[in-house]
């Protein structure tokens, strides 16, 4: 049996409230600097005005994501020895809760963007293009926004593309900046300080939001050793999962489940942690459900874990949060020190399982735990370390796809492949929740759900709920973010409704569906045209790996999400579609549809043309599929593509439209009228994806 390579860290680089460059960022972790205020028109109206700025940045308020993400880029590269002509096979991760929204009478729709505006500016997958072309960077690529847990979700996204070979470089970045709605969306809940950011301390009040951007090399250990870099840290494993209790309070057995994922996934067992980078955004539930989990998990024989807490320096960076963490934890591990948590004030009580860092003596020794959590109860949780990672086996299990629903219009259509499936079942009822109650885009998805698990076996839906929800979506919920807006402009920051910013994070239908359905396996949005296919892409990946059993993915997009269109835009139908995917054991888990591989083509600007098609289709199958389905193409490639043996599938817009392509697929080769299908997805601002399906050998469906 072969095992899977190492996971290491040779270069670092970051933009911070303190400056530029990961010295300043360390020096200021130690010292913290005062905040600065906001001077947003309407910033009288608000309680506090207090925020952390990248300090003295010049350039274009438009492409400012952009050009903080490619100086935290030029640094992280220079330390992992690493040009731009030596990147063609890397990849990327992205993670951003708030790029596009800094120009925010484009980016909610009361200025649309004028004809020839490089529109990329105004959506979260703008840094990921500019990124990527600018460095020639031709691996897989993904955007991911699932709140503040986005840039861990990132890191082991990250991790799993490396570990299973399909890139030996994949550079993982994350950028935020400081946009009104965000903040009058936390602000409305009552979650920022006036002052300082205190986490763990009795009287703490909040924290102050902050902005940034930070990168981080990662590479194969054999890659790096090959050309003699040295490791700076290890990534020894993560673990992601859903709370699936609240949509906005989080809760101490979802992140105590985050947390014993990682450690099971590196090897490790509490006793072998050394420190903990807490999450600690210094709000009342938050830091005592953290505190909890910590408790449960991590301390053996009632012994406090060593914990430090950057934000009570750094600020809140929203999604880029976790990444600066982890560049904390790894200068850290290299220093030989620990930065301490300042203003601690008195410690809560609550918290005393966990030991605060002063600041003083030198790293713990063993691996150190990074967490984050995010609104909608998304928890991840990554492990490193100065050693080398423990060797794993590869494992490679079947996926199957047992059954997928659709939700358009609000009608529901299932439809299944596997022995198990029940199509005359009725849809599995959702629990009660409270505020916020779901809206239209939420029940999409929601009930996508409910009647997708009706006509599986209770078997199947208990593996789906502990495998998780992975989706995609090209407009999120944006919504709810114009809404905000508009009060501010019409009524001022007092009127805006903490429900709406509750219900505005991209990841919400994922969060909700869990709340509804107690899915307490990972949690993770992609964004964009193609996201959709990726979440579907990821979830088998979970499954063939054996981190899952079985696992829930799709997508989702609804009209009022989408602010403004560029011309020729479709459409977008409001539409919820969710399959399962799965290896069980279980006859009743046997599946007459198999997806056997995905090969993921850079993100680009522009859709895919028939070259890049062709050239991922060589990569995918040895031998041409007779049947070959293409979706998003433009109105040229189209022609081509057809002439060389592709079918286009018409999809409108939204990221959950060109699954349809795929349900397709998998009926083909259920009726019996294919053998193996390909189906390629491509699209502006998005990857292009190709996944390969067949009929199961004899014995395989047996």
């Amino acid at each position: 049996m072969t095992e899977s390579t190492g996971v290491v860290v040779t270069g670092m680089g970051c933009v911070s409230p303190f400056g530029t460059g990961v010295r300043r960022f360390w020096e200021g972790l130690f010292t913290g600097r005062e905040p600065t205020t906001a001077d947003w028109p309407g910033s009288s109206g608000y309680r506090t005005t207090a925020v952390h700025e990248v300090p003295a940045w010049e350039g274009s308020v438009e492409d400012r994501p952009a050009d903080l993400l490619a100086a935290s880029a030029d640094q992280a590269l220079a330390q992992a020895g690493l040009a731009p002509g030596r990147l063609r096979s890397a990849g990327l991760a992205l993670a951003s809760t708030s790029a596009g929204w800094h120009l925010p009478d484009v980016a909610f729709g009361s200025m649309p963007p004028g004809e020839g505006t490089d529109a990329s500016r105004y959506r979260k997958e703008g840094p990921a293009v500019s990124l990527r072309e600018r460095l020639a960077l031709n691996g897989p690529c993904v955007v991911l926004s699932s709140a503040c847990a986005s840039s861990t979700g990132a890191l082991a996204w990250a991790s799993e593309r490396i570990r299973s070979g399909e890139a030996p470089v994949v550079l993982v970045a994350a950028v935020d900046v400081l946009t009104e709605v965000v903040f009058a969306g936390f602000h409305s809940m009552r979650l920022l300080s006036r002052t300082t950011t205190r986490p763990f301390a009795a009287d703490r009040s909040g924290f102050v939001l902050a902005e940034g951007a930070a990168v981080v090399v990662l590479e194969s250990s054999r890659h790096a050793a090959e050309r003699g870099r040295p490791a700076l840290v290890t990534v020894q494993g993560w673990g992601a999962c859903s709370d699936a209790v609240h949509l906005t309070t989080p809760a101490a057995q979802g992140i105590a489940r985050s947390l014993s994922r990682a450690l099971d996934d590196a090897g490790r067992g509490p006793e072998e942690i050394g420190l903990y980078h807490a999450h600690g955004t210094a709000s009342q539930a938050g830091d005592l459900a953290e505190a909890q989990a910590v408790g449960s998990v991590l301390t053996a024989g009632g012994r406090p874990v060593r914990t430090t807490a950057i934000k009570a320096a750094a600020g809140h960076t929203e999604g880029a949060a976790g990444l600066f963490t982890f560049i904390a934890a790894t200068e850290g591990l290299l220093r030989n020190e620990v930065p301490p948590v300042l203003h601690p004030g008195e410690q809560d009580p609550g918290t005393r399982a966990l030991a605060l860092s002063d600041g003083h003596g030198p790293h713990p020794q063993g691996s150190v735990l990074v967490h984050a959590s995010g609104f909608g109860g998304a928890n991840c949780t990554v492990v490193l370390d100065d050693r080398p990672a423990r060797p794993r086996p590869v494992v490679r299990r079947p996926v199957r796809v047992y059954a997928a629903a659709s939700v358009t219009d609000g009608r529901a259509t299932a439809r299944g492949w596997s022995a198990g499936w029940d199509g005359a079942s009725p849809a599995v009822a959702a629990a009660p929740v409270g505020n916020p109650l779901p809206d239209r885009t939420c029940l999409l998805v929601a009930d996508a759900v409910g009647s997708l698990l009706g006509g599986l076996g209770a078997t199947t839906r208990a593996d789906l709920l502990a495998g998780g929800l992975l989706l995609g979506t090209e407009y999120g919920m944006q919504s709810h973010h114009a809404r905000i807006h508009t009060t501010l402009r019409e009524r001022g920051p007092r009127r805006v409704d903490p429900m709406d910013f509750a219900l505005s994070t991209f990841n919400t239908p994922a969060a909700m569906a869990s709340v509804l359905f107690g899915v307490t396996g990972q949690t993770e949005t992609f964004l964009g045209r193609t996201a959709a296919v990726e979440a579907l892409v990821s979830a088998a990946h979970l499954v063939a790996t054996g981190r899952a059993s079985a696992c829930l993915a799709g997508g989702y997009d609804a009209p009022e999400n989408r602010l403004w269109a560029e011309a020729g835009d479709p459409p977008v139908p409001p539409t919820g579609t969710v399959i399962a995917v799965g290896s069980g054991p279980s006859p009743a888990q046997t599946s007459a549809v198999e997806l056997v591989a995905a090969v993921r083509l850079p993100v680009a600007a522009a859709p895919a043309g028939l070259d890049v098609l062709e050239e991922g289709l060589a990569r995918l199958c040895p031998v041409r599929p007779k049947t070959l389905i293409v979706t998003g193409l433009d109105r040229t490639a189209a022609g081509l593509a057809t002439d060389a043996g592709w079918t286009e599938h018409e999809a409108l817009g939204g990221a959950a439209e060109p699954l349809s392509a795929h349900l397709e697929a998998m009926d083909m080769i259920a009726r019996g009228e294919a053998d193996e299908v390909v189906v390629a997805g491509t699209g502006a601002y998005s990857s292009t994806l190709l996944v390969h399906y067949r009929r199961p050998e004899p014995e395989e469906a047996a």
